[in-house]
């Protein structure tokens, strides 16, 4: 009689039940990949922001480490394009001039033969590359400008100091929390904003060659922010727009926006 009934058909059917039909599998797979499309794209935001923070705290961390510099110079600021690395005029006409920002060879903590004044304020802080800016450097690095295939894209640094400051005496900049410090660029060119991509530590916005960057914060790359240090210390997020606006007491002036 038991053996009867293992062989029934209420066993059968019983069995015939056990495992996932191809409809239920599929409905699984469906709500799966429904899951990991809301869910990859907000942990990626989150990454984003997370390392948005943290750029934030480099230039924070910059201001603080330039104003000691201030300090012990008489009040006078660093020299936007020596004060990190210790030569400008004589890379000229080299092939790999605008590829200090990601050539392994000008490493400053491998090679601190080639660092400027600055730079011992600095050393050793791990700061000075948003870390955002990797990805941004292995996309867009290939094609910057003045790229050298042989190079590698190493990335040194990524803040640019604002070159309306070169030199100046601090106590005669009017209006410290209009006027950036050090900022971040792009790496590409997008006129009438930039007639250069990002290639040396000066930010030449008050001579209408460089912009604040746009990368931060989006999925379209011309669509972003950055952010800037001002002279007063405090973190702002920036828009390319605001560039002539924050480099100088009369830089609104200087935009090629304006009508005039």
């Amino acid at each position: 009689m038991l053996t009867a009934l293992l062989k029934g058909p209420w066993i059968m059917r019983n069995h015939r039940h056990t495992g996932f039909t191809l409809i239920e599998l599929l409905v699984v797979i469906a709500i799966i990949a429904l899951l990991t499309g809301i869910l990859v794209p907000a942990l990626n935001r989150s990454r984003e922001q997370a390392r948005f923070v943290v750029c934030k705290s480099n230039l924070k961390s910059y201001g603080v480490l330039a104003f000691m510099y201030i300090e012990d110079n008489g009040g006078k600021m660093p020299d936007a394009w020596t004060s990190f690395y210790n030569k400008h005029e004589e890379y000229r006409g080299e092939p790999h001039r605008y590829c200090r920002w990601h050539n392994p060879d000008y490493d400053l903590e491998k090679h601190p033969e080639y660092a400027g004044p600055f730079w011992p304020y600095l050393k050793g802080k791990g700061i000075h590359i948003c870390p955002s800016f990797y990805r941004i450097a292995n996309e867009y690095g290939p094609t910057h400008p003045e790229h050298v295939d042989s190079i590698p894209i190493e990335p040194n640094y990524n803040y640019a100091m604002n070159s309306y400051l070169s030199l100046k005496n601090a106590i005669s900049i009017k209006r410290h929390s209009e006027v950036f410090f050090f900022a971040e660029e792009n790496l590409w060119i997008t006129e009438p904003y930039n007639i250069y991509a990002f290639n040396d530590t000066a930010m030449c916005v008050y001579q209408k060659w460089d912009s604040f960057g746009t990368f931060h914060l989006t999925r379209d790359p011309e669509e972003g922010v950055v952010n800037a240090v001002f002279l007063d210390g405090q973190v702002q997020t920036v828009h390319r727009e605001d560039s002539w606006r924050y480099c100088a007491p009369d830089g609104a002036r200087l935009s090629p926006l304006n009508p005039q």
